[in-house]
């Protein structure tokens, strides 16, 4: 019997579930809604069901589970696979989620931060393979990191290590959610791509974009900004640019602390890969020394979408 495991990405807006073999193929798929709002019982409802539909496939085909893989948003003690805050989910202080799921499935669980699970992923069945020390970066709403060390997740002390997007590029930038001024996210995020743009729009700059903007009541949505840049507007193109910008110089900084072979870049804002690769790369010459800058390869995600889920089924799978 083939093995496989159930990998689950479990995110503010929905859960992904996919049977996973040991080649990080997924064999079958599940999607649900989150619904953070009602509260952890009923999300963890929501695992529970969609983790046994995909053993209940699994058997059905003839498959050997191994085991359970989590990757959670927020604070988790690995170790202990106890979720202790997840600014995403509603309520999810200190939960253990490793016993709760384990509870009537007699397999073993592992529980992984989001970030470091696609890094997992990427690094074992992705753009990094064959790489033994890479960073993984995701450009979405915000900007994620996962840090993998000798083939191993650095997770550090806290669990916290990995939060590339707070990284201050700009010591008097822009306010970020964090509380510290000119991190990272404020620029290189799908979010500040869109918010950089309707300023410069509500400020008077001129644009391709000014009638949509203006049919909108001031408002934009992230593809109508790529494609404004894509076919040649100056303003679409000048925040990419920024936001190449500034990932190129936090890149630097990382190549030169940590001497990494590879950089792995995905997210919902990967797709515009060509908009901002030049500028960050640009930095990446101008900043890092040029020994580990040779050495370290700026690539985009292959299995992006999956890795999380992909990544979170290797950790049952490895073991």
């Amino acid at each position: 019997m083939a093995k496989v495991a159930v990998g689950v990405d479990i995110g503010g807006t929905n859960l992904r579930f996919g049977l996973v073999d040991a080649m990080g193929n997924i064999l079958a798929r599940k999607r649900m809604v989150t619904d953070a709002h009602q509260g952890v019982e009923k999300v963890m409802a929501r695992i529970k069901r969609g983790i046994g539909d995909l053993i209940k496939k699994a058997e059905g085909s003839g498959h050997n589970v191994v085991g359970i893989g989590l990757g959670m948003p927020g604070i988790i003690s690995h170790a202990e696979g106890i979720v202790r805050f997840s600014p995403n989910l509603a309520g999810w202080v200190d939960v253990p989620l490793r016993d709760a799921i384990a509870e009537g499935f007699g397999l073993p669980v592992f529980v992984e931060n989001d970030a470091n699970a696609y890094a997992l992923g990427e690094a074992w069945y992705g753009a990094g393979r064959g790489a033994k020390s890479l960073i993984c970066i995701t450009l979405g709403t915000g900007v994620g990191g996962g840090i993998i060390l000798d083939g191993k997740v650095w997770r550090g002390a806290d669990g916290m290590a990995g939060e590339v997007g707070h990284i201050t590029v700009d010591p008097k930038g822009p306010e970020c959610g964090c509380g510290n001024r000119g991190c990272l996210e404020r620029y290189s995020s799908a979010t500040a791509v869109l918010e950089h743009t309707v300023i410069a729009l509500a400020k008077g700059k001129e644009s391709s974009l000014k009638p949509l903007f203006k049919k909108h009541d001031g408002s934009l949505t992230a593809d109508a900004v790529r494609e404004a840049a894509e076919a040649g507007d100056k303003l679409a193109l000048g925040v990419y640019k920024d936001a190449g910008k500034y990932l190129g110089i936090a890149l630097a900084d990382l190549i030169n602390l940590l001497n990494i072979e590879r950089v792995v870049i995905g997210g919902g804002m990967a797709g515009a890969w060509g908009l901002f690769i030049g500028p960050l790369q640009a930095e990446i010459d101008r900043r890092a020394f040029s020994i580990p800058a040779d050495r370290c390869r700026i690539v985009r995600g292959l299995i992006d979408d999956d890795a999380a889920v992909i990544g979170s089924a290797g950790l049952a799978l490895k073991k």
